[in-house]
């Protein structure tokens, strides 16, 4: 076992015991102390596997590449004591087989999906990586909790996804309150976040802007934020409400300090014509500007340009029924600037989003979606099929366009199959994805290998206790 994981198993158990001593100094009973071993002792133990296969294809025969990965981890987390809880998670991950990850030095393009299925960090190690993911206390009250540590969370701009072997997890204090009626609030300060793709931790938040690709700045040098940026932390708050029945409004506020800050406010409703089949509506606003000097005082450095801004309008709608769900999905981003959030932490939050590909970094965007799924009544299985059309600026166009994207189409058909009965915690998966190039005009292999013209064969199993 890493040196650094043991460590990090020390620091735990120092953290319990101390805890379990002044819980016994504050308590007068013998009682207390045998509920505190029997809350460690029945503590629920949670194992889990993930396989990942992945084959990208890409027009011609260059560039082509495939990974076979595994993840093994166990969680462990006792039952309350007076509402606490620790918890403490482990995770292995291997690369059984792959395609090399060593750039071609003819013509150095950096393989984009399957390398992020290990550590961006150290592309050529073929050793068992490790992450210490949880190690947290946790005090809950009726429907509502308080948790203190290295954990998971799920917001519009920091999210697991389900691209890779492991979810980018952070650190800090994160509130989940809900005891009041029909609302619902989110929200803490982030301190420390370990990226998905990645088994290091980086306790300052803007070391962690960079280990995806960083594009171009705005005036079309190459983007160098990369162990450049200052920021103390991550602010979040969250608030839904449900009194305003069939509407559903959200609001997130997301403060990056002295990088940017984020707003987004959302609307879903939904009402039936007849039963059992309803429509379902949504819209969402996202507004965002940069703070102070965007991460650093030198602008090549700086992860959003001093001043700069920029909106994104979306909507949906959609038609249910018990079988099937349906739905046209719109996003504009307005020519004001790029819509910028760090690729490390998690997936768009767009109405239109598809898996293996982003709208981030861009400006002036036109995305439209389609999306069909259909769930069988007596097979445990689900198929959704969705196609897109996406029209980005032009490639050369630096100042809205920070990864020289093409405007191009996607098609996504997705299967997941989840076993009833004694197999019920598996659960296996199909994405097929293809991008087809929408320009006819030809374009240097840097705007196509990995971006366009290619096709995806994702298969992942699942197990969860």
């Amino acid at each position: 076992m890493p040196a650094k994981t043991i460590r990090y198993l020390i620091q735990f158990c120092s953290v319990f015991l101390l805890s379990t001593v002044q819980a016994n100094a504050w308590s007068s009973h013998a009682t207390d102390s045998l509920s505190v071993w029997n809350a460690v002792t029945n503590g629920k133990i949670r194992p889990n596997l993930r396989y990942f296969y992945m084959n990208t294809d890409n027009a011609g025969e260059s560039y082509d590449a495939y990974a076979h990965g595994i993840n093994l981890g166990i969680t462990y987390e006792t039952i309350p004591w007076k509402h606490i809880r620790l918890g403490i998670s482990g995770q292995w991950m291997y690369n059984i087989h792959s395609t090399s990850f060593t750039p071609d030095p003819k013509f150095p393009i950096l393989n984009r999906y399957e390398l992020g299925l290990f550590d961006l960090i150290h592309p050529q190690s073929k050793e068992i990586l490790s992450r210490l993911e949880k190690l947290y206390i946790a005090y809950s009250i009726q429907k509502s909790s308080i948790k203190m540590g290295r954990q998971v969370i799920n917001t519009p701009f920091i999210n697991p996804q389900d691209g890779r072997l492991r979810p980018t997890a952070v650190a800090g204090i994160w509130v989940d309150w809900n005891n009041i009626p029909n609302t619902k609030l989110e929200g803490g300060f982030l301190s420390a976040i370990s990226p998905r793709s990645t088994t290091q931790w980086f306790g300052g938040i803007g070391e962690s802007l960079g280990i995806y690709p960083q594009g171009q700045n705005p005036d079309g040098t190459k983007s160098n934020y990369l162990g450049n940026i200052n920021s103390r932390g991550i602010g979040i708050l969250g608030i839904t409400l449900k009194q305003m029945k069939p509407w559903s409004i959200q609001a997130w506020n997301m403060y990056v300090d002295q990088v940017m800050y984020t707003g987004m406010l959302q609307a879903d409703t939904h009402w039936s014509t007849q039963q059992p089949i309803q429509w379902t509506a949504g819209f969402q606003y996202i507004e965002q500007h940069a703070v102070q000097h965007g991460g650093n005082p030198d602008p090549s450095k700086a992860y959003m340009s001093p001043g700069a801004m920029s909106r994104t309008f979306g909507a949906k709608l959609g038609w249910e029924s018990k079988q099937w769900k349906s739905s046209v999905n719109y996003n504009r981003i307005t020519g004001e600037g790029r819509y910028l959030m760090p690729r490390e932490w998690g997936k768009d939050p767009f109405f239109t989003f598809m898996p293996r590909e982003r709208n981030e970094g861009m400006g002036d965007v036109q995305a439209y979606v389609a999306k069909i799924s259909f769930q069988w009544n007596k097979v445990p299985l689900k198929a959704q099929i969705a196609h897109g059309y996406f029209l980005l600026p032009d490639v050369t166009n630096f100042t809205l366009n920070k990864y020289a994207m093409p405007s191009y189409s996607q098609s996504n058909i997705d299967v997941s199959f989840e076993p009833k009965g004694k197999w019920q915690n598996l659960k296996f998966s199909m994405l097929y994805v293809y991008k087809k190039l929408l320009d006819n005009e030809s374009k240097a292999d840097k705007f196509i290998i990995n971006k366009v013209n290619m096709s995806q064969v994702n298969f992942i199993v699942n197990y969860e206790l």
